[in-house]
């Protein structure tokens, strides 16, 4: 099974979801901020990939993963203060080179799904669930946050979340995922 999903996964949650106003700023501060941030999605993708954490290429890729991370994240930091104007190029280059990052590993692990111990465990293995999954945050979060830095790329202005699209975003893949499901 290809882990691209997963992968895909465990990064839109941890850049989105649990990447508050606070841990933006305290990234912007400093290294220390853009470390915790990349310790939340350390966490996030091992706990996104625990059943294949047999696999020695899972590990490794996460650990590609955390290093490659810190460094895109310290570098966009670094080009946003230097180019205020380039906003929009910044946050598009940064989230190129993760999924650039993420396609290459999932390509390169290419691992089949192991026997998993735990019936509960099942999801893991379901691409359709773990495609749900991503579908909401990428309709909800990603979207939002990638919409106000579209709206806001000549003039910046706080950002506050759209819940109401939200919601409606959530209800519209859910209804996609329900009527795939039913037809399957």
């Amino acid at each position: 099974m290809n882990l691209v999903f997963h992968f895909l996964l465990a990064h839109f949650i941890a850049d989105y979801p649990l990447q508050n106003g606070w841990l933006i700023k305290s990234k912007r501060r400093s290294f220390w901020g853009v470390l915790l941030h990349t310790f939340i999605h350390l966490a996030v993708v091992s706990a996104a990939l625990l059943p294949f954490w047999g696999y020695q290429e899972v590990r490794w890729a996460i650990g590609v993963i955390f290093v490659t991370h810190t460094a895109i994240d310290q570098l966009k930091i670094f080009a946003d203060s230097r180019l205020p104007k380039c906003r929009l190029l910044c946050y598009g280059a940064d989230q190129l080179l993760h999924w650039a990052i993420i396609g290459a590993l999932s390509l390169y692990i290419g691992v089949r799904v192991p026997v998993l111990p735990f019936e509960w465990m099942a999801f893991y293995a379901d691409k359709s669930v773990v495609a749900y999954v991503l579908a909401l945050v990428v309709s909800t979060y990603f979207w939002d946050i990638t919409r106000w830095f579209w709206r806001t790329r000549k003039e910046p202005v706080p950002y506050r979340r759209d819940y109401k699209m939200m919601a409606w975003n959530v209800f519209i893949v859910s209804i996609a995922f329900a009527v795939y499901w039913m037809a399957y």
